[in-house]
């Protein structure tokens, strides 16, 4: 019989519950909230938050840092607000049941009082005119019906304090549309993490940073396993914070 997925999973100093969520913890997402930059940001927004997983992963890494959280489906929502509660870091994350676009919404309460967010990090919907699920809360979380990636961008744009970083997580063709997009925003590639299952499969997902000044960017490779299913020792590092198994 096929065994049944866990409800949560459980990392060294929170557990992320993700059992009314659509979509659930995956590896990806979590090496987007290992590798992003957090060390002098003051004030973040993670946008489509989901379970909350990136702003709990960026909360354990920056004990100063404050985060809005902003959520569209109320199911993800209600999952990331118990999930945060539940965590060391409920003082230091706001989760918002919103869309981006509206963000912020009168009388919210924010952690932050001026929307010139340092840091902003990004696992969003990008699948477009593709097959869906049977599952409309699904198709939310991973079509962009409801956040476009020039909505993003529009976003990033008008939330990004100057010297502010915008992190994102995608594959490789919507990187190079995002990428154009920016540009036309002001907003440009400073470095760039290409994440690869094992040396042998194609590119998976990469991670870019996103700048208002324009210099060459520095482009790294991770690779999640050996070829023999092991995990690799950079994959090993850059999650032996997180990772109990580690």
């Amino acid at each position: 019989m096929p065994r049944t997925p866990a409800p949560y999973f459980q990392f060294k100093k929170f557990t992320v519950w993700h059992d009314r969520s659509a979509l659930k913890v995956c590896t990806e997402a979590c090496i987007l909230g290992a590798y992003v930059k957090v060390t002098d940001a003051a004030r973040a927004l993670d946008i489509g938050t989901g379970t909350g997983l990136l702003a709990l992963m960026a909360a354990q890494r920056n004990h100063l840092m404050h985060i809005d959280a902003v959520e569209i489906e109320e199911q993800n929502y209600l999952q990331a607000v118990d999930n945060v509660v539940q965590s060391p870091f409920t003082e230091r994350i706001a989760v918002h049941h919103t869309a981006i676009q509206d963000w912020p919404r009168e009388n919210e309460n924010l952690t932050s009082k001026f929307l010139d967010y340092d840091l902003i990090i990004s696992n969003p919907p990008f699948f477009a005119n593709h097959l869906r699920s049977s599952s409309a809360a699904r198709n939310r979380a991973l079509h962009t019906d409801t956040l476009s990636l020039e909505e993003l961008l529009d976003s990033v744009a008008r939330l990004l304090a100057v010297e502010g970083r915008f992190v994102v997580l995608l594959p490789a063709y919507e990187t190079q549309l995002l990428t154009e997009i920016a540009a036309g925003a002001g907003l440009w590639p400073t470095r760039q993490l290409q994440v690869f299952q094992r040396h042998d499969k194609p590119l998976f997902r990469m991670i870019t940073t996103f700048e208002r000044h324009h210099t060459e960017s520095v482009v790294e490779s991770l690779y999640i396993h050996h070829l023999d299913g092991s995990y690799s020792d950079e994959f090993r590092t850059l999650l032996k914070e997180y990772y109990l198994i580690f």
